[in-house]
């Protein structure tokens, strides 16, 4: 995942979310799990429910324009069903 991050020029919260879904190996990762990953060394456990989620979608946007064409993708997997990394979707 290390050569992915630098190749591709993902930021350190960005790498957070996508090493979680990594660890699924393409299974559902809850929301949760992710935003504990985001978050690991804050103190507090993070910003609110809420704000943690925003900065979460905007990260994982960006992340997904980063990765658009490289075969490696994070999909949603249904409401409160949590991500999924996918491999080979370099044609999407």
């Amino acid at each position: 995942m290390a050569i992915v991050v630098d190749h591709y020029g993902v930021t350190p919260l960005q790498a957070r979310i996508l090493g979680a879904v990594w660890r699924g190996k393409g299974h559902p990762v809850q929301t949760e799990r992710i935003f504990d990953a985001m978050y690991e060394d804050d103190p507090d456990g993070g910003p609110t429910p809420t704000r943690m989620y925003a900065a979460f979608k905007v990260a994982l946007c960006h992340l997904r324009k980063k990765l658009e064409g490289s075969g490696i993708g994070v999909e949603s997997v249904g409401y409160r069903q949590g991500y999924r990394l996918v491999m080979g979707v370099a044609g999407k």
